[in-house]
């Protein structure tokens, strides 16, 4: 059995409630799960091992209270891992940002730099907003964007994660990154 079936089978394990499972399945993605918390901190100085670090354990633990999930393979996993992590990261600027504006949010702890900057707040609660719009008129193209940028997934990976085929997924890709970067910036060109 490849990696990939492998890590299905732990999955499937997990799932079930097999004793040592769960651990199992966080050891053998862990370097995979980094990857992708460096993915979605693209942003930040590359000397940001902690706050990746930190961003994992984060996303685990938001894995561990889920209720009901039913995680189908590896791909599928991965794709919820990049979504949880990008929900972090957004709630970390909300927070920086409330917390420069003297707002009631809870405080957070920014010791692991994950949103270092107002600048990068400002950022990451530009993409998240054009993201939620773009996913509000088309879903598939808001996936295939977190696929993509946030998760580091091919054409071919997105594509197959997706149901889709590579051609439709590169057209949806274009797509996609045109209407982000108009919502982001009003610049079509850039």
């Amino acid at each position: 059995m490849g990696p990939a079936g492998e890590i299905t089978r732990l999955i499937s394990d997990w799932q079930r409630g097999a004793p040592g499972a769960e651990s199992a399945l966080f050891d053998a993605l862990y370097k995979k799960l980094h990857s992708l918390a460096l993915q979605c901190l693209q942003g930040e100085r590359r000397d940001q091992a902690p706050g990746a670090t930190s961003l994992v354990h984060e996303a685990y633990l938001r894995f561990r209270q889920a209720q009901d999930l039913e995680i189908v393979n590896s791909s599928h996993l991965l794709a919820l891992a990049a979504r949880v992590m990008r929900r972090i990261v957004v709630d970390r600027a909300r927070a920086r940002r409330s917390e420069k504006r003297g707002g009631d949010a809870v405080p957070v702890e920014f010791s692991d730099a994950l949103v270092s900057r107002d600048s990068e707040a400002d950022q990451i609660l530009a993409v998240d907003f054009a993201l939620r719009d773009l996913a509000h008129h088309s879903p598939r193209k808001a996936q295939l964007v977190e696929l993509r940028y946030f998760a580091g997934f091919s054409e071919e990976e997105s594509a197959a994660c997706l149901g889709i085929s590579v051609r439709t997924a590169r057209r949806d890709w274009q797509v996609a990154r045109t209407r982000l970067r108009i919502a982001i910036d009003g610049n079509p060109a850039a």
